[in-house]
């Protein structure tokens, strides 16, 4: 068999995470394709949790026959499977196959065992479920003509050896309706419901809230309780009696149970929000992942004003360090935290900037399993990773982690599962926080971990992704500064941003950077207690040894620096990984270390 062309798959079906491997075992007299996890346990087409990622299914798909895609109920796509219709030898298509073919006009591709073909599309299934139906026409191949339909239930063997023509999966609804009267007649229609009766959105609600978790006491209980009633009152457009029926429904679910007083209440404060409305009223529930439902958070009574005097603060703050609650946190680069006069404290926002490809991420990766370890601080943490993904996050991790070359991992897997598991025992949970999109929604996302983890630091990578409200890029940099500022504050954390620098540094004779190289605002420089340089030379001058790393200490509101406010320390891109003083033997020399 010729080999599966991933990169030809549309990236409408690989951004799901429903994929599963496939492996054709003998079942009586008959080969079948038997569903694999990519653990190797046995897969359903109805359990969600035996179902990956395209990109964990494509790393071991080496393994097996092949990989598959599964139809849900929760996604707008269905599946044609047209058995029987190609000459595997020659590539001829029969023509009953090719009429359907032009008729979708959506992503096409050629079946595994190359008899058949398979249409993806979106659209309504015209029945309750799938079905199947021998074709009465002239055999092209050793296999009985055949169509199937089905949107949910079953999975479709991937190939990637797309048809020519539509790359896509496109819309096809009058293709579809077309499909069932040429090949399913005398199949009753499914009835269409009629989506604009107040009924019928009510129902949608009620079946959308049961998706929602439960408001559990001590896990941000208050916040998921209004979000839901703002989602009822505000995606739904509910009238305020119909919000409270179902969020009393929702109440039973709660733990504790609100009052009835309470559930009003948040009703009531959530028809009060501002914002977008009804963009979940029309929506069919195979579609709900597709809208994009804001954050909300229950407004906070205003605090009362406190007055004190210098001395008192004073002397308040004199027994902090008595009792040991003044506290900084290192970095794990000792020479740096020496600069630092100590490290970084909470309730600071910390800024590291560099231009791309710096090590950046790789710094506050460093910190994170830093900051983790039982054996230093053992702090929960968590990182709003907006550049980076979860799995490239855990490939970095590993890297971290193991000297074991890159090219030996496959066949050594026991050996990094064996440094994980030890790593697991020794280090508190770092969280990955990913598609915030929003400073708002990051912002949010780090508080609800701090409620419910205890986590006592955090990255953000990196500030410019985030988006706030603004007219120009300016303004909108401004917002996100200052909400993380706020969140540095209100939850007194530590929290680490990661900035990109523009261009102008690298017009310089001396790569030396300032303040008014970061990207799009003042406001971040003015907002951070900490601001710190990174610099990779060997990313602008490749004579420059590949082993060092410099950081720029430029600002330490609350303890100055101690001493030259320039670090320079070992760099190992391999293990991606920061050690002290860089040595001066390599100073002479050039390290063999692969980029």
């Amino acid at each position: 068999m010729k080999p599966l062309a991933f990169d030809n798959v549309p990236l409408a079906l690989r951004e799901l995470t429903q994929w599963i491997l496939w492996r054709s075992e003998t079942r009586g007299d008959k080969p079948t394709k038997i569903p694999y996890c990519t653990d190797g346990k046995n897969a359903k087409s109805n359990d969600r949790t035996t179902w990956d990622s395209f990109e964990n299914a494509r790393e071991v798909a080496w393994q097996y026959s092949g990989i598959g895609f599964v139809f849900s109920a929760d996604d707008p796509f269905i599946g044609i499977d047209l058995d029987g219709c190609r000459d595997s030898h020659t590539g001829k298509i029969a023509e009953w196959a090719r009429e359907v073919i032009l008729k979708f006009n959506a992503y096409a591709e050629v079946s595994p065992s190359e008899t058949g073909v398979k249409i993806f599309c979106r659209g309504k299934l015209p029945f309750a479920n799938g079905r199947k139906v021998e074709v009465k026409q002239e055999p092209i191949c050793d296999k009985t003509p055949a169509v199937e339909m089905y949107d949910r239930g079953r999975y479709f063997a991937v190939t990637g050896w797309v048809l020519k023509g539509q790359l896509q999966v496109a819309e096809c609804q009058a293709a579809i309706d077309w499909f069932k009267e040429k090949f399913f007649p005398n199949e009753p229609a499914k009835p269409i419901p009629d989506f604009r009766s107040n009924d019928a959105v009510v129902e949608r609600a009620r079946k959308y809230l049961a998706k929602m978790p439960p408001a559990v006491s001590g896990q941000s209980g208050h916040n998921a309780t209004f979000h839901a009633a703002c989602v009822l009152a505000l995606g739904f457009e509910l009238s305020e009696s119909d919000a409270i029926s179902l969020m009393l429904e929702f109440n039973q679910r709660c733990q504790p149970p609100w009052s009835d007083k309470d559930i009003n209440r948040k009703v009531r404060e959530a028809l009060k929000q501002s914002g977008a409305r009804g963009y979940l009223r029309n929506a069919a529930p195979a579609h709900w992942d597709r809208v994009q439902v804001p954050t909300y958070s229950e407004p906070k009574a205003k605090p009362e004003l406190t007055q004190t005097t210098i001395a008192d603060a004073a002397d308040q703050y004199i027994t902090m360090v008595e009792r040991g609650q003044i506290s900084l946190v290192e970095t794990s680069i000792a020479d740096l935290d020496c600069a630092l006069c100590g490290g970084l404290g909470f309730g600071e926002m910390v800024i590291f900037a560099g231009r791309p490809s710096h090590g950046k991420s790789a710094v506050a990766l460093q910190c994170l399993h830093h900051w983790t370890d039982m054996q230093v601080h053992g702090y929960p943490c968590c990182i709003v990773s907006e550049e980076m993904s979860s799995l490239m996050l855990g490939k970095r991790t590993v890297q971290h982690l193991v000297s074991l070359p890159e090219e030996h991992w496959r066949t050594q897997s026991d050996r990094l599962r064996d440094e994980m598991q030890c790593y697991r025992e020794s280090h508190a949970p770092c969280f990955i926080i990913e598609n915030s999109r929003t400073a708002e929604a990051a912002a949010s996302a780090i508080e609800k971990r701090v409620e419910s983890d205890g986590v006592r630091c955090a990255v953000i990578d990196y500030a410019q992704l985030l988006q706030s409200p603004g007219k120009s890029r300016y303004e909108q940099i401004t917002n996100t500064s200052i909400a993380l500022r706020q969140l540095a504050s209100r939850c007194n954390i530590v929290l680490l941003v990661l900035c990109h620098l523009n261009r102008e540094i690298e017009k310089r004779s001396t790569f030396t950077p300032s303040i008014a190289d970061i990207k799009d605002t003042g406001q971040l420089e003015q907002d951070a207690d900490v601001v710190s340089f990174l610099v990779w030379p060997h990313r602008i001058n490749k004579d420059k040894p590949r082993g060092e790393y410099q950081f720029f200490i430029y600002k330490n509101r609350n303890r100055g620096t101690n001493g030259d406010n320039l670090v320079t320390c070992h760099f190992d891109p391999m293990r991606q990984s920061f050690r002290d003083a860089f040595p001066k033997e390599f100073a002479d020399r050039e390290e063999k270390i692969p980029l």
